[in-house]
């Protein structure tokens, strides 16, 4: 019997459509050589669903991705959007995917070919055989933060307009993203403690 697998893929703005398109040959692939089954749906996100739907992300939608085993999201947002109101702009309807499905965490992989090594901005020596997963929170700070004000702070030389703006985070301190974050990159048990990190950075 195979795996059989639901998916739900929102194309979103710009590239997405374009990236998203090669992701279902990706899938069509497996279901052909490895036995797999998907079930999969299509529905808007970003400004795309602010055209049909006059939001980021309906509540349908957002119902639809709770169900599935896996949302592919390709992009959000373009210029035809900035001068939409912040609670309707395209960006508006990832946050929401992020906070409704508790996706506290990106993982970002960065991978250096050998034959792109002289391309990059570093020196080959630096960056040739890098291979590394950047774990990157997604949930607190200035994602969710509630503005709680703003106060002059002329004593910063490096703060031009003289202003802090301060917010409060809005996810509970025992579910912040940083910790959670921190503690996935948590070596393994048979790490030596001095190679551990003692604090998110």
């Amino acid at each position: 019997m195979s795996d059989s697998y639901s998916l739900l893929i929102l194309p979103g703005d710009g590239i997405g459509p374009e990236v998203m398109a090669e992701v279902v040959k990706v899938i069509d692939w497996f279901q052909a050589n490895r036995g797999m089954s998907f079930d999969v749906s299509h529905d808007l996100v970003g400004g795309a669903a602010y055209d049909k739907h006059g939001k980021p992300l309906a509540d349908e939608t957002m119902a639809h991705a709770q169900s599935v085993d896996a949302v592919l999201l390709g992009a959000v947002g373009g210029p035809k959007y900035d001068n939409l109101d912040f609670s309707v702009k395209p960006e508006r309807g990832l946050l929401r995917l992020r906070k409704e499905m508790d996706l506290f965490a990106n993982l970002r992989p960065a991978q250096c070919f050998d034959a792109l090594a002289d391309f990059s901005s570093l020196k080959r020596d630096i960056v040739a055989g890098l291979d590394i997963l950047i774990v990157r929170e997604l949930t607190s700070g200035v994602y969710f933060g509630e503005p709680r004000g703003i106060h002059d702070d002329n004593n910063n030389p490096d703060n031009e307009g003289g202003r802090v703006g301060i917010t409060r985070s809005a996810i509970p301190a025992e579910r912040s993203g940083v910790w959670r974050v921190r503690r996935l990159n948590w070596p393994a048990s048979g790490t030596t403690r001095s190679a551990r990190w003692k604090r998110p950075m």
